[in-house]
């Protein structure tokens, strides 16, 4: 493929992934066998896993921004929702359908050039898959709820954020060379993401959590 379309190409592959992750989930959706609430995680985590694989293939900042910056555009405008009004019933589920690719965009406009997009990479770790099942944990097992702050998030949630992201992030680290010491990283970013999904509101937490964990990952690199 010529250089010139290889981004191009990355961010037409894109679209169509999220895409046909959304229209499966719409489908899933309209059997009515999976809460909402199950169904967004899912789809949170299925995105995010899409954009962790794809976005070292990127070259340029300018094309790897497009996807989020679309899709951003498209859920804030309220499409998102009218295709699956189960998906966000609150305000907040509805704040973080565009958050969220906010917050990447944010993150990769921040830290394209630092620590050889490692930091960015930690950051999507943490959204995608502790940000969920902190939220699941809580949700479900959560009994020791923060007071004065949190915003209703438990212990239990963040325990688990702070496992999951410090795991991640420590893989992530393992083929960062220099300074980047997966058990540093890993527990340094666990619990910048970790105290950022506590200290932040519903739904905005989407654009902290992968500031703090990519800042955190760049103050230890």
């Amino acid at each position: 493929m010529p250089a010139t379309l290889h981004d191009p190409a990355l961010v037409l592959l894109s679209l169509l992934a999220v895409g046909a992750l959304v229209f499966g989930a719409r489908t899933i959706s309209a059997t009515r066998r999976v809460s909402p609430a199950s169904l967004r995680k899912t789809l949170h985590a299925a995105v995010g896993a899409w954009t962790l694989l794809v976005t070292p293939y990127f070259h340029y900042l300018a094309w790897v921004v497009v996807p989020p910056a679309l899709f951003g555009a498209v859920n804030a405008s309220g499409r998102a929702k009218s295709l699956m009004p189960t998906m966000a019933e609150t305000p907040e589920e509805a704040r973080g359908l565009w958050t969220f690719p906010l917050g990447v965009l944010v993150t990769y406009l921040l830290f394209w050039d630092e620590s050889g997009r490692r930091a960015i990479l930690a950051a999507i770790v943490a959204l995608a898959f502790a940000d969920p099942i902190a939220a699941v944990v809580g949700s479900r097992f959560g009994q020791r709820r923060f007071h004065r702050f949190g915003h209703g998030r438990t212990l239990e949630g963040s325990a688990a954020f702070f496992l999951v992201a410090g795991i991640g992030v420590g893989l992530v680290a393992t083929g960062g060379g220099g300074e980047a010491y997966p058990w540093r990283m890993g527990i340094g970013c666990g619990l910048a993401g970790a105290a950022a999904e506590a200290l932040t509101p519903s739904g905005w937490d989407n654009v902290t959590i992968p500031l703090a964990v990519a800042a955190a990952y760049n103050l230890l690199g």
